[in-house]
């Protein structure tokens, strides 16, 4: 119980995030920048603050899943989610394999209902980058609704046999509010837990129960954007991995 207890503490901080509202309030010239700006930064001072526990020398291997469905063309990030999510993400992968130089990551997109694999899980980050900028920088590249399921059935195929001594993850960006799968998503989240890979999600748009569920039932993170700094910061912040 007490382990249940840790937990759902640990949780309730990963998704501080689901009611932001409650927290914001007007300054002196009834804006909300400096009430953002403040939950911001004490995000950031309690992730400098879990460094401590991070796990040095570790081989991850990372599955990162990328929204590219037609809500990545929505302009609340700049200039669009999708044009953001790519530059943010081209920098994560850089700091990725600085922190982590044994390690493999490799990407997934879902777009119009399907998964694809754009690269192999790999330790060359250049291929990732290259993969990026040449297939996926088209702002016309966003179409139709992601699939979940299928992303995750995919992530699940490549990482399941892989050695249990290493840390096995998946990274989920995800702008849509709704996902378009072919059967029960539950399976695939129960076949992820009961094999270990813990998934996070960082949601650019608002709190979805099934992200929820998949993170909590895994182990791993679920976080929503305020804007792209914050955004930078929570793709920073999965670039070092925490002891569990």
């Amino acid at each position: 119980m007490a382990d249940e207890n840790e937990d759902n503490k640990e949780y309730r901080w990963e998704t501080g995030y689901e009611k932001t509202w409650e927290a914001l309030e007007e300054d002196e010239d009834g804006l909300l920048e400096s009430s953002i700006a403040d939950i911001i930064e004490k995000s950031k001072r309690k992730r400098h603050a879990d460094k401590i526990g991070v796990r040095l020398g570790m081989m991850r291997h990372m599955n990162v899943i990328v929204d590219c469905s037609e809500a990545m063309q929505d302009q609340d990030l700049k200039p669009t989610r999708h044009m953001c999510t790519l530059k943010l993400f081209e920098g994560f992968i850089e700091e990725f394999f600085e922190q982590n130089p044994i390690s493999q990551l490799g990407i997934i997109v879902t777009r119009n209902k399907r998964a694809e694999r754009l690269t192999d899980l790999s330790g060359n980050y250049r291929r990732h980058l290259e993969a990026l900028q040449t297939q996926c920088s088209d702002p016309n590249y966003c179409i139709g609704e992601p699939s979940l399921q299928n992303s995750l059935e995919l992530a699940y195929s490549t990482m399941r046999m892989l050695p249990t001594h290493t840390s096995r993850e998946v990274l989920v960006i995800m702008g849509s509010l709704t996902v378009c799968d072919p059967g029960d998503i539950n399976v695939i989240i129960q076949q992820l837990a009961s094999a270990g890979i813990r998934c996070s999600v960082i949601g650019l748009a608002a709190e979805v129960c099934v992200y929820k569920l998949l993170a909590r039932l895994t182990r791993g993170s679920y976080s929503v954007v305020l804007d792209d700094r914050h955004f930078r910061d929570l793709l920073s912040a999965q670039s070092f991995r925490r002891r569990q």
